[in-house]
């Protein structure tokens, strides 16, 4: 997932404070044991390690996380990845 910024007054954020925030958020549902966030150009890229075997339920996972996240920060915009 990737994290755009859609306003000059928002939430700011670095790698480190938005995976806190993702980790502030977790449920046990979630099944996430890793969480990786990447910053290049101005946009935050997430990526999670998540304990289930079907690829597609991951990502649905991480998409239900990540609209989480955009709820309680101003100034993004959540890009989806293509297929979800």
């Amino acid at each position: 997932m990737t994290l755009v910024p859609t306003s000059a007054d928002r939430t700011e954020l670095t790698p480190e404070t938005l995976r806190e925030l993702l980790w502030g958020i977790l449920t046990a549902q979630d099944r996430v044991e890793h969480i990786k966030v990447i910053e290049r150009t101005g946009l935050l890229w997430i990526g999670a390690y998540i304990s289930i075997a079907d690829h597609i339920q991951a990502q649905k996972c991480l998409l239900g996380l990540c609209d989480r996240l955009v709820e309680i920060i101003d100034g993004w915009e959540l890009i989806r990845d293509p297929g979800l």
